[in-house]
């Protein structure tokens, strides 16, 4: 996001982009972890809600070093919500549904955009420029707001703790398993490669976000392209 924002010739083009994917980061964020904290809720668990962390509020999930990650790399992550597991009736079922709630939050939001970028595509094809800085901004934030939902939506389910991803696997887990063990033991190692190696997980981003992205995008337009 940064390459492309500081590579732009023009400043206030420039501008525009930067200020577009932070305001797409702060949606994209906060919903994935209200809806976390909303699903531990219903589960039986009111410990994030009581944190103050069932909110859309941005802020109130900003991590500063997962948010310059997504700024800078292109994946990153908030502050995880807290979670009581001994407050659910069913803990393996609830701590499932918890760790995938933000992921289906981010699909549901995502889709969202593609569809309103679609349908604009498609009733207002020049929209982008015949409305003039505003149309700009709008393409970009759409652009970002879906990127990212979806980036946020396929890094989140890597089994790397303290992803979602590892939170099912730990949950349908025994005690003692040996790869939760080396997860919670190297993790931040892993994490730390992932900085380093970035074209790794663009790779992978690539291959899945994109792909989604791409996928979604021509069967909405298919839709639009009935009316």
């Amino acid at each position: 996001m940064i390459r492309e924002i500081f590579s732009n010739p023009n400043a206030l083009n420039a501008f525009v982009l930067l200020a577009m994917g932070i305001s797409a980061l702060l949606v994209a964020l906060p919903v994935h972890e209200w809806a976390h904290a909303f699903v531990a809720y219903k589960q039986g668990d009111p410990t994030a809600k009581l944190s103050g962390r069932m909110t859309l509020a941005p802020f109130s999930h900003f991590d500063f070093f997962g948010f310059l990650c997504l700024l800078f790399l292109g994946f990153g992550w908030a502050r995880p919500v807290p979670v009581d597991e001994r407050n659910f009736k069913h803990p393996t079922k609830s701590q499932i549904l918890v760790s995938l709630a933000g992921i289906f939050a981010n699909i549901i939001v995502g889709t969202i955009f593609i569809i309103i970028s679609c349908a604009l595509n498609k009733f207002v094809p020049d929209y982008a420029t015949s409305w003039g800085i505003y149309g700009y901004a709008l393409k970009a934030f759409l652009t970002y707001a879906i990127s990212i939902n979806f980036v946020l939506v396929f890094f989140n389910i890597l089994p790397i703790y303290p992803l979602d991803g590892f939170r099912v696997v730990e949950s349908l887990s025994r005690p003692g398993n040996s790869f939760v063990e080396f997860m919670r033991r190297y993790s931040i190692i892993i994490l730390i490669l992932l900085i380093m190696f970035t074209y790794v997980i663009d790779l992978y981003l690539t291959h899945t976000a994109g792909n989604v992205i791409k996928g979604l995008t021509v069967l909405f337009d298919k839709f639009f392209a009935l009316f």
